[in-house]
């Protein structure tokens, strides 16, 4: 890019309020260069994550941080319309309670949502967690709300957050791979989200790991995430969750087969997933792996043991930074990083 692109970008981010001058430094020769950072408090971003059971929504600022929140219960069994509903009744509640300056400076709204989602239409095409089909969630809410909306998958939004707040921001080109009630992932390549012809690039959870393997909730058998998401393992096992890690660290030997084969597939999966993405970071994401870090303990020895020799030394295992609001600042990374691109477009 030339220095005059640059410059135009610059001169659009200032005027915009998103970029700020703090001050300039002595170059060795030549005149003082201006030192630039992003102005947090320029434009603030409404963040809505929706996950089982739960709508959580914040008020970010640019630098990632959540100045305000509310969080809403609902049943998974409702009809999408009365959760949409929900979702902007709350978004509209959140900001006639926060201060009228920031209410003034808010540029759009991001949803983080499981499940199958076009992009950029935002129609959830599956949502299996609540049996969504063909949901307009993008066109639905901006009816509802006076904001642009985007919508995306959860776990394209994590990665993205991480990327630009968290302990990816090294890593230009990387995967996530997400492990809770279901599996889930997502690319980035140069710092962009890589989506494929359906946005469903990076769905490990379905590839095939034993063609003779256990029935999946899809149909077919032997996918990735019917040994290592936790609603899998707790059907085989008939037995919740921590119950089964607690075994595990008592040793109990059933417990240990369904652990110590879990870990051994998501090593496969990660192998597999670095010979074809190469990527530099591999984000291990998701309420089994914060939840219950044993079932990654030792990973990156066991994985080296499956990784092509010539990438064994290529990449690195990454953990989140980013807590419990990780759903809802994803969901305003999505915006920003939208936001950022089509500024850039524009120039």
């Amino acid at each position: 890019m030339s220095h005059t692109s640059i410059g135009k970008i610059i001169k659009e981010l200032i005027n915009d309020g998103l970029v700020i001058e703090v001050g300039q430094i002595e170059g060795e020769v030549g005149r003082r260069a201006t030192l630039l950072e992003i102005n947090s408090n320029g434009s603030y971003i409404v963040g809505v994550e929706v996950d089982w059971n739960a709508i959580k929504i914040g008020i970010v600022a640019l630098n990632g941080k959540v100045l305000d929140k509310k969080y809403l219960e609902f049943d998974a069994k409702q009809e999408a319309e009365t959760v949409l509903d929900r979702i902007a009744d709350g978004i509209s509640a959140l900001i006639e309670q926060i201060d009228h300056e920031i209410a003034e400076k808010i540029i759009a709204v991001g949803i983080s949502i499981p499940g199958l989602i076009t992009w950029p239409d935002g129609e959830a095409l599956i949502v299996p967690q609540f049996h969504w089909e063909k949901v307009q969630i993008k066109a639905y809410l901006e009816k509802k709300i006076d904001y642009i909306v985007y919508v995306d998958n959860h776990v394209r939004t994590v990665l993205l957050a991480e990327s630009l707040f968290g302990n990816m921001t090294e890593f230009h080109d990387s995967v996530c791979i997400y492990i809770g009630s279901g599996v889930g992932g997502a690319v980035m390549m140069n710092g962009e989200i890589l989506r494929g012809h359906l946005n469903t690039l990076g769905e490990i959870g379905h590839i095939t790991m034993e063609p003779n393997g256990a029935m999946c909730d899809c149909g077919r058998l032997g996918c990735l995430q019917t040994y290592v998401c936790s609603s899998e393992i707790e059907k085989q096992s008939q037995r919740p969750i921590q119950e089964i890690f607690s075994a595990y660290e008592r040793k109990e030997s059933w417990a240990v087969t369904l652990i110590d084969r879990a870990r051994h597939y998501l090593c496969l999966a990660i192998a597999n997933v670095i010979c074809m993405y190469n990527p530099k970071g591999v984000l291990l994401a998701g309420p089994m792996v914060q939840e219950y870090p044993i079932l990654v303990k030792d990973i990156e020895a066991i994985t080296s043991k499956y990784v092509w020799s010539p990438l064994n030394q290529s990449f690195h295992l990454i953990h989140p930074s980013i807590g419990k609001d990780s759903g809802v600042i994803g969901a305003s990374a999505l915006v920003l990083n939208e936001f950022l691109r089509f500024t850039n477009d524009d120039i």
